[in-house]
Order: C-alpha cells, then sequence, then structure tokens
C-alpha cells in the first residue's frame, strides 16, 4: 500500500507539472493512459531493483511526446526540463521543512502528506510560470532551434537531468529522508546556477535574433532607398525627354496627320508610360506607411516578388502610423504571410498579389490576397505544427504565425478562399 501511494504522489508531480509546461496538448484519456502506463512500468521495475523504478515515471512521457512531436530528442529535452522544475522544487521546499521541522517530522507518515501537498502547490504553480514563459517564445525557440546558445542550453537540461538522476536515484538511497542534506544543498545551488546561466545564455540569443532581424530591415529599407532613387532616376530622364516627345509629335499635327500621330503615340510613346508604370511606381504606395520597419519588409517583398515576375497591386490609401503590435512579431507574421503568397502566386497562372492596409477608426486591417494552383487544403490543416504541402520542415510557418497573433487580445487572423484568391486579414485594434 505504501508503494502504491507514494507511486501514486510520484505520477501526480510529474503529471501536473507535464501539463503545465508542455506546449503540445493532451485530452484527460491520454493523460489516463500516461498515468496507468508509469504504474504498469513502475512496479516490476520496483520489485527487480527500487532505484529502476524511477525510470517509468521519467521517460514514458518521452514516448507520448515523440507522438505529438516526431521528434525525439525535442521531446526528450522537454521531459528534462519538467523533471528539473519537480526536482529543484522538491529540494528546496524538503531543505526548508528539513530546517525547521528536522528529519523525524519529514519520515513520518503525517510529514510526508503536509510536504506533498505544499510541493504540489508549487510545482503547479512554478510549473505554469514556465509553461507561460515557453508559450510566448515559442515561436523563436522553435526557429531558433539551431542557434548555438539554444543548443548550449539544451546541453545543459539533459546534463544536469541526468546529474539529478543519479544524485536522487542512485545516491544515498537508503536514508529514510527522500535525499540527504548535503545532496539536498548541493542540488539546489548547482540548479541554481544552471537556471542562472540559461537565462543569461537565453538573452544573448534573443539579442543576437534581435540585431540579425534590424539588419534585415536595413537591407530592406536600403533597397526600398535604391528603388526610389531609381524611379526618381526615371522621372529626371523622362522630364529631360519630354520636350523631344512634344516636338516629335509636332510635325505630325502641323500636317494634321492625326492617323501618323496615332501609329506614333502606340508605337513610341505610350510605351514610355508602360515601362516607367511597370514596377518602380509601385513602392512610391508605400509612401502611406509611417512605420519604417513594415515599410522596409513589405518594399523587400514587392522587389522580389517583381523580379519573379508576380505582379503586385497596393492599396494603402491613408497613412498609417500606428499599429499595436510587437513590431517584431508583425514583422515576423507579415514576412510569413508574404512569403507564402509570393510561392503560391508563382505556381499560379495570373501570378497576382493584393497587398492592402486599411486606416479605420479604431484599427488598421492588414490584407495580402494571392492567386494560386490547384487545390488549398482544409484551413483547419493549413494553421497545424508542421503541415506542408512542399515536404518536410516547411510547416512551421502559418501555425508560428497563428501562435504568435494568439498572444494578442487586440488582433485577430482571419483567412479565407475564393473560386480565384487565398486571403489572409488580420485586423488589429488599436484601442
Amino acid at each position: 500500500m505504501e508503494i502504491f501511494f507514494k507511486l501514486l504522489s510520484v505520477v501526480i508531480l510529474m503529471l501536473i507539472a507535464f501539463r503545465n509546461i508542455s506546449p503540445y496538448k493532451f485530452n484527460i484519456k491520454e493523460y489516463i493512459i500516461m498515468g496507468l502506463t508509469i504504474g504498469l512500468i513502475y512496479v516490476p521495475l520496483f520489485l527487480v531493483d527500487p532505484r529502476l523504478a524511477s525510470i517509468s515515471q521519467y521517460f514514458t512521457p518521452v514516448i507520448f511526446l515523440y507522438k505529438k512531436t516526431n521528434k525525439i530528442i525535442r521531446s526528450f529535452i522537454l521531459q528534462s526540463l519538467v523533471l528539473l522544475v519537480i526536482f529543484l522544487i522538491d529540494n528546496f521546499t524538503g531543505l526548508i521543512f528539513l530546517k525547521i521541522f528536522g528529519r523525524i517530522f519529514l519520515s513520518s507518515t503525517l510529514g510526508y502528506y503536509i510536504i506533498f501537498s505544499v510541493i504540489s502547490l508549487i510545482v503547479y504553480f512554478f510549473s505554469k510560470f514556465v509553461g507561460e514563459l515557453l508559450m510566448r517564445h515559442n515561436n523563436f525557440i522553435f526557429e531558433n532551434g539551431k542557434s548555438k546558445y539554444l543548443i548550449l542550453i539544451d546541453i545543459m537540461i539533459v546534463l544536469t537531468f541526468g546529474f539529478f538522476y543519479v544524485m536522487v536515484n542512485w545516491i544515498d538511497f537508503s536514508d529514510d529522508v527522500y535525499i540527504s542534506e548535503l545532496h539536498g544543498i548541493v542540488i539546489a545551488v548547482y540548479g541554481s546556477i544552471m537556471v542562472i546561466i540559461c537565462i543569461y545564455l537565453f538573452a544573448i540569443s534573443k539579442k543576437e535574433e534581435k540585431f540579425k532581424y534590424k539588419q534585415i530591415q536595413l537591407d530592406n529599407l536600403e533597397q526600398y532607398t535604391n528603388n526610389l532613387e531609381n524611379l526618381y532616376m526615371d522621372m529626371r530622364k523622362f522630364r529631360h525627354d519630354y520636350i523631344n516627345i512634344i516636338s516629335s509629335m509636332a510635325a505630325f499635327i502641323e500636317e494634321k496627320d492625326i492617323k501618323g500621330l496615332e501609329e506614333h503615340f502606340n508605337k513610341n510613346i505610350y510605351p514610355l508610360n508602360n515601362e516607367m508604370n511597370k514596377n518602380n511606381y509601385k513602392l512610391g504606395l508605400l509612401k502611406n506607411i509611417k512605420l519604417p520597419q513594415i515599410k522596409g519588409l513589405i518594399s523587400g517583398k514587392v522587389i522580389h516578388a517583381q523580379e519573379l515576375g508576380i505582379d503586385i497591386i497596393i492599396d494603402i490609401v491613408e497613412p498609417i502610423t500606428i499599429i499595436k503590435m510587437d513590431i517584431i512579431d508583425l514583422s515576423r507574421c507579415l514576412g510569413i504571410i508574404l512569403d507564402n503568397a509570393i510561392e503560391s502566386a508563382l505556381e499560379s497562372e495570373k501570378k497576382v498579389i493584393d497587398i492592402a492596409l486599411i486606416n479605420k477608426i479604431n484599427s488598421v486591417i492588414l490584407v495580402v490576397a494571392n492567386t494560386f494552383s490547384g487545390d488549398i487544403p482544409a484551413l483547419s490543416k493549413l494553421f497545424k505544427d508542421g503541415f506542408s504541402t512542399k515536404g518536410e520542415n516547411r510547416g512551421l510557418g502559418l501555425s508560428n504565425c497563428k501562435d504568435m497573433i494568439g498572444k494578442y487580445k487586440n488582433i485577430s487572423l482571419d483567412t479565407s478562399i475564393t473560386d480565384v484568391q487565398f486571403i489572409q486579414e488580420i485586423t488589429v485594434s488599436n484601442k
């Protein structure tokens, strides 16, 4: 019976932390199956050697995570993080109770249930906090998973878990208290240092990412400026040739040769208008965007699309001065949508993208509509993590965009499909 209660308490603690920290959500049935699986593996291992029993609660969730992610390393690291939270809270709380009440109280049945209740509450609230932090930075972590700093953090999490596992389960196991005071102090100090180092490395990684992003924005702005300069030069050339163009028409007018004038106009003058208006003039329509980062991003994507032979239609009638969304999140989300639009339009027959920024009284609406070829999958599939029509490792874009927008209460993303267009509409309330 004692084994049953200890197993139950351990499973409860693990499931509480797992549910709050894991970004991959499971239903009640899956949690019940997970708990029963842990129990079925725990009992025979305990009978063989009590020190092996912990393997069941440590590694069984990895199997369930793998079914969700299809990535064994990511699943193992996530479960290691869950267990580190439990280890640290258990040891900090155990040390405090040990100093206040002594070893005799902790060894008693009453003491065990009291400290378990306290640890459960702390694990619940702290794991909730850790889970919210992960969700807040979920897109950054997955998009920059190959960053040397994030890889170093992953290695530290796994190594620390391994160290704690040996300390908790294989050293001084015969002690009546869950772990000796000395081991508890070692784990508490080492764990605290590890947390501080991981936070520092994560902050460095974030700064590096922001620097890269700013560099991209500067490149986009430079490209935008260069195209405006080209537009200015085209206007200067046209102004310089204006008199010559008018003069070339004078002879037809003097001779009242209307047919010749019409032929000359259609053959030599009208094409000049088409050539000037073909690409560069469209960038002038971005003048109403007063946010330089967004102007640079859109101009860069427009230029890229034009180089690929895609016709861009821009509609920005009123000045856009404020969009109440983090500029990095907005740029990432808009960049994902525009990249998808370019890729889809390129495969279509008409190759057209419409971009509109509409200024309402209390909101701003950003619309990107593109032509497409073939059948568009169900919208529910498009936003599923990992789904892509382009093969492996291509399906994080729209899922990340949805997650980014989901952090804001004042922003909504609406997706619709017509016979000829795929439309993404972001509405940002500026109240």
